[in-house]
């Protein structure tokens, strides 16, 4: 279903627009359509990330006998990393399907941490003991995004996107308070390509300025083999990244002009046509 839905967005931007939109808006736009913008530009996006763990800790049974059991339980924690993207948006010529496109790199930092907690039961003694698992990865990003605004106000809008992403590792840090016993489990490899979605609230600050924190998170995994809608592996536990990011994106009026200017052709002065946008 994920496939067909990308799938579906990158051919219906191709198909010439047979719902053009009506000269009588209630709303303005919120990328103009009438000739004032560019259709491309910039944007930057500060954020956090968080490891967000499953809600219950696992049990794992390792002896089980008459008189005697082992026995360990996973308990896995999220914490914050930090994020930073950057890029470039193209604007489409009918938003009536999407609104633009975007393409960009990030940092990206994802920590987490995993407490052991093993028990030994002998006869009537009871032994337990713990061990803490931590760890911190960098990676370098790649992503694009596939942008929708759904408007709920003139300079209010929600924003859907769908899109895709290569994480490349930079480096890591594991740590252990005590060795694990059942070994140091799975960790992601160093190349994660995933699909993600993401839902953000945004504002129009300015003619110029789009303001927009939005949530991101993989809905499946490429590469590692996807165990569970985008989630990923560190030592015995399942962690699903979130992405908090708040993007500013960038508008670019066309030269100066406020108005389209008229077009000479063939020695004639012609009326300008509006078609939208203009580099």
């Amino acid at each position: 279903m994920i496939r067909f839905a990308l799938i579906l967005l990158l051919i219906l931007p191709s198909i010439p627009g047979q719902a053009q939109r009506s000269n009588q808006r209630k709303r303005p736009d919120i990328i103009p359509l009438e000739g004032q913008a560019k259709r491309g530009g910039f944007y930057f996006a500060p954020g956090a990330t968080f490891a967000l763990p499953r809600s219950k800790d696992r049990e794992e049974v390792l002896i089980s006998g008459t008189d005697s059991s082992f026995s360990v339980v996973f308990d896995p924690h999220g914490r914050p990393g930090l994020y930073l993207e950057a890029g470039y948006f193209f604007a489409t010529r009918d938003p009536v399907i999407l609104d633009y496109w975007d393409i960009g790199l990030a940092y990206k930092n994802l920590r987490g941490s995993q407490t052991d907690t093993y028990t030994l039961v002998r006869n009537d003694t009871t032994t337990v003991f713990t061990g803490l698992n931590t760890f911190a990865e960098q990676f370098i990003t790649l992503h694009v995004n596939a942008n929708k605004f759904i408007q709920t106000g003139n300079y209010q809008f929600i924003q859907l996107s769908l899109g895709a992403n290569a994480d490349y590792r930079l480096g890591s840090a594991y740590g252990y308070s005590v060795a694990p016993l059942l070994g140091l489990g799975s960790f992601p490899p160093n190349l994660i390509t995933q699909l993600h979605v993401k839902v953000g609230y945004g504002f129009k600050v300015t003619g110029n300025l789009l303001v927009i924190p939005a949530l991101e998170t993989p809905v499946f995994s490429i590469t590692p083999k996807d165990i569970g809608a985008g989630q990923l592996q560190w030592f015995n536990s399942r962690y699903r990244p979130l992405i908090l990011s708040v993007r500013f994106l960038f508008l670019r009026a066309r030269d100066g002009f406020k108005c389209p200017p008229p077009i000479k052709h063939n020695a004639k002065e012609k009326t300008y046509r509006q078609d939208g946008y203009h580099n």
